[in-house]
């Protein structure tokens, strides 16, 4: 495992957990506080290592940033990485369903397989899981796991107000 170094990051649509490597990959951006199943010996809290990835961040929810620099570290299986790949290419402002996603990884048949994917990112925001919506064109859920239902609705709806994307 690599050392990280970890930030609670009081963000507009309520806290974000931050981790980066020696390097300042993103790691893990979540809803939830995963430290505690974490190794102790293996991250520390550091504001200040978590800081271009909170800069961006900051930008981000101010609406002057489209495109993040920030590196990120995707640890999953083949297929995560090849439904996290292609949701880095749907563009600031834009949304895609389940389906066509699963079309453009040559997986026609997998949607509930790629929403699985998109729930298990581990760098929300930069991976932009916000931006895959269902069938009918509604926005469906998000971070279903580590919010309560309706809360992650609202974090998603205004992240796609942020962006000014159809809804």
């Amino acid at each position: 495992m690599e050392y990280l170094y970890t930030h609670e990051y009081a963000s507009p649509i309520g806290p974000l957990y931050l981790a980066v490597d020696r390097q300042g990959v993103a790691h893990r951006i979540t809803f939830h506080d995963f430290r505690p199943a974490l190794n102790r010996d293996d991250w520390s809290t550091n504001k200040y290592a978590c800081g271009e990835l909170e800069y961006q961040l900051e930008e981000y929810f101010a609406g002057s940033r489209r495109h993040f620099t920030v590196e990120i570290a995707t640890e999953g299986t083949d297929f995560q990485r090849a439904v996290w790949g292609r949701l880095q290419k749907v563009a600031y402002g834009h949304t895609i369903s389940y389906s066509t996603l699963a079309q453009k990884i040559g997986r026609r048949d997998a949607a509930r397989a790629v929403g699985q994917a998109v729930g298990a990112n581990p760098v929300v925001i930069l991976i932009p899981c916000h931006r895959v919506i269902r069938a009918d064109g509604s926005p469906g859920d998000y971070a279903r796991g580590t919010l309560p239902l309706e809360r992650g609705r609202q974090i998603k709806n205004r992240l796609l107000d942020i962006e000014g994307a159809a809804q």
